[in-house]
């Protein structure tokens, strides 16, 4: 008989504390949901948020998260405005957020992404009661992007070119210059390397043009951050080789083409346009 009682006070107590902590478990908002990694790509016009567990739009753990659920800071010295767009599957843990610039950025800028306290949740169905804030430093462009000339060089002038001349360097190293002659369009296309020289911001470019003839061409460019920026471009054909012909240097600068014979008839001129 004290053996039964003993058993049944045993069972009574397993019970209390069965009970117990499935309350405790009822009261548990589950892990907090906070951003693991961000990225951004070398374009600047990726980013890529990773969380530390599945997330959802909804309580019910439904629903993708949107560009609703994030807000885009720029900490610069010049306004950037840009607009973004989200892609996420409910239940995953990573989302992509793509940015459309309508400012060019320089490399200054500090980019800060937050996703909004009270409008997701979690793997459990618990709500973010926090903004969860990330940033990363923006990357130098260089020549990256779409450029439309508003001062084509004598040079070209002269050989029948005009100002509808539009170039397109984009992020994997290809290019696309699109240019009018005599009013009939002629379509450049190559590969591109370039680099930061120590020289008052001037950039050294190589093109390797495949298209509609294999040409490489060396020269300088440098970005100006203006009302709307700008580009001066200079380059000199290297292969084949022109006779006393040879391209500017950043170390001389801008109208260096041929050691300056030229002056400033080998400068072009362009306005950014976009990216893509």
């Amino acid at each position: 008989m004290r053996k039964l009682k003993v058993l049944t006070m045993m069972l009574l107590a397993a019970f209390a504390l069965t009970f117990v902590a499935c309350d405790k478990d009822d009261d548990n908002p589950g892990i907090a949901v906070e951003i693991s990694s961000s990225s951004l790509s070398d374009d600047n016009t990726v980013v890529t948020i990773t969380f530390n567990q599945a997330v959802y739009k909804n309580a019910d753990k439904t629903g993708n998260l949107d560009a609703n659920n994030f807000a885009l800071t720029f900490v610069a010295t010049n306004p950037v405005s840009a607009q973004y767009s989200v892609a996420h599957t409910a239940g995953e843990a990573v989302a992509t957020i793509t940015i459309v610039y309508s400012d060019r950025v320089d490399g200054n800028e500090v980019l800060e992404v937050t996703a909004k306290s009270g409008t997701f949740y979690g793997a459990e169905g618990n709500s973010v009661d926090q903004d969860l804030t990330t940033s990363a430093d923006v990357n130098e462009l260089g020549i990256i992007g779409k450029w439309s000339a508003y001062d084509i060089s004598l040079i070209l002038a002269s050989l029948g070119y005009d100002d509808s001349l539009y170039a397109n360097f984009y992020q994997d190293q290809s290019y696309m210059v699109t240019a009018f002659v005599a009013g009939a369009p002629q379509v450049l296309e190559g590969s591109y390397e370039m680099t930061k020289s120590a020289n008052d911001d001037i950039w050294n470019i190589t093109l390797n043009q495949t298209s509609p003839f294999t040409v490489i061409s060396q020269g300088i460019f440098k970005v100006y951050a203006a009302a709307q920026d700008s580009m001066w471009y200079e380059v000199a054909q290297i292969d084949p080789a022109i006779a006393g012909v040879t391209p500017p240097t950043a170390d001389a600068g801008f109208g260096s083409t041929s050691g300056g014979a030229f002056g400033t008839m080998n400068i072009q001129k362009y306005y950014w346009v976009g990216q893509e």
